[in-house]
């Protein structure tokens, strides 16, 4: 199966990231227009969650940011591992296609 999730970030940059399993390993592709990302990766795979009893692709992506100074405010590798947790049964297929959508509202800044 393959998992398409967008994000809309605050610094007005969008991302598809895509993740699809493929045998030992899940890949990760990301379409954007960030500079930032672009440099981070925008196309490498994370071992699929079957193979390991601890949390290593969360890990590996917190990793990846730190290393690449992504901004503390970007959605996008969260976004990337809710892909993966999907991709990878983590999350229920059916509830995520159900919820179909989730926000971040500002309510309020004064």
């Amino acid at each position: 199966m393959v998992v398409t999730m967008s994000v809309d970030s605050l610094c007005g940059h969008k991302a598809y990231i895509t993740a699809v399993t493929e045998g030992r390993k899940t890949h990760i592709h990301i379409e954007t227009d960030c500079k930032k990302l672009k440099k981070w990766g925008c196309d490498f795979d994370l071992p699929n969650a079957e193979m390991t009893q601890q949390n290593i692709p969360y890990y590996e992506i917190i990793m990846k940011t730190m290393k690449n100074a992504i901004c503390e405010n970007c959605y996008v590798p969260a976004t990337v591992m809710n892909a993966y947790w999907v991709e990878n049964e983590k999350v229920s297929k059916t509830l995520a296609k159900q919820i179909g959508k989730v926000e971040l509202t500002i309510e309020k800044i004064e």
